[in-house]
């Protein structure tokens, strides 16, 4: 995740419900080599600015049930 680059912000929509990137199943989260924290989308291969994760989603939002039901 750390040699991924940032997502361009005009991928992302903002979300005034639970369906936020935190909150969807392609979200992943890690540490990089100076233990500062990184949050991404596996799906984009892009991190998320801190705190687009928590009021973000792109139209590819999906939850664990839903992705298992798929």
């Amino acid at each position: 995740m750390e040699e991924w680059n940032y997502l361009d912000e005009r991928r992302l929509e903002r979300s005034y419900d639970s369906r936020v990137c935190v909150s969807c199943v392609h979200f992943a989260h890690g540490v990089d080599s100076h233990c500062r924290t990184l949050v991404a989308c596996r799906l984009h291969r892009g991190q998320l600015q801190q705190g687009d994760h928590l009021t973000r989603r792109c139209e590819h939002w999906k939850w664990a049930t839903e992705a298992a039901i798929a």
